[in-house]
């Protein structure tokens, strides 16, 4: 584990350091962020020109959903979204026999190596949005919420992590998966809408078969008011339940890959 952690921190520095040569990408990423947000807000302060409340949600407990949505896709990207979509390229390249000679587990070095650290400045806008939402709401969470928050907060990270690396995984045994995780990356915007607004088939499948409301609707959840146990273990089988299969299949695809000689 130690061994671990200062690889971590090593490729941290060299993340910051790679990308201090580029200074004006931090600066463009910090508006997109900006414009992301600033789109979701409008979308629904337009909603609530007509209407007092959408499924059940006020006005400023949805600018905390969208807070809280921004900062999980946020931290996504900032510590292991960019290893992710890396996978596809070093497979059909055949440049993953670099990573697997290495001493160490081969995600980690995916993942951990290619940290966005320079991203983090973007995290102050969904901090500063859903600090506002909950004074606004004039109610702070007590204390006992705020563990459930952050570990709610890392199952939806986690439903993310589980659910694209599934995808990308597929890139041993289909040739071009370019488009599937950008489709990805615009499903898990829906995270950011309140879960009532779905119903039926719909609701059960962005909850449950893929855990995609997870993200944001449940730690929002936990500060505005912990949602029901029950729910909350089968967010927690469900999210498992895909870990465990993407796991499943990337090391399925990287017993091809050494078969094959890469």
């Amino acid at each position: 584990m130690r061994r671990y952690l200062r690889l971590w921190w090593h490729w941290a520095r060299l993340s910051l350091g790679r990308e201090s040569l580029f200074r004006g990408n931090a600066w463009l990423r910090l508006l997109a962020h900006a414009l992301w947000l600033g789109t979701a807000w409008v979308f629904f302060e337009a909603l609530y020109l007509h209407v007092p409340t959408i499924a059940g949600w006020r006005r400023e407990q949805v600018w905390l959903l969208i807070a809280i949505n921004e900062l999980a896709q946020g931290l996504y990207n900032l510590f292991v979204g960019r290893g992710l979509l890396w996978i596809p390229d070093l497979i059909w390249q055949g440049e993953l026999d670099s990573i697997l000679t290495k001493p160490v587990a081969p995600l980690f070095t995916l993942t951990a190596g290619r940290m966005r650290l320079y991203d983090a400045p973007s995290l102050t806008l969904p901090l500063a949005l859903g600090t506002y939402a909950l004074r606004v709401l004039g109610e702070a969470p007590p204390f006992s919420q705020w563990p459930w928050f952050g570990l709610l907060l890392l199952l939806g990270v986690t439903a993310r992590y589980a659910i694209t690396l599934a995808v990308v995984s597929l890139a041993f045994w289909v040739t071009r998966v370019y488009a599937m995780p950008s489709l990805l990356a615009e499903l898990f915007r829906l995270a950011g809408y309140p879960e009532g607004i779905f119903r039926g088939v719909s609701r059960a499948l962005f909850t449950w078969a893929m855990p995609v409301l997870v993200v944001a609707n449940f730690p929002a959840q936990a500060l505005l008011g912990a949602p029901p146990l029950p729910r909350l273990t089968a967010a927690l089988l469900a999210v498992g339940l895909w870990l465990s299969a993407a796991l499943t299949l990337w090391r399925a695809g990287l017993r091809r890959y050494t078969a094959v000689g890469g």
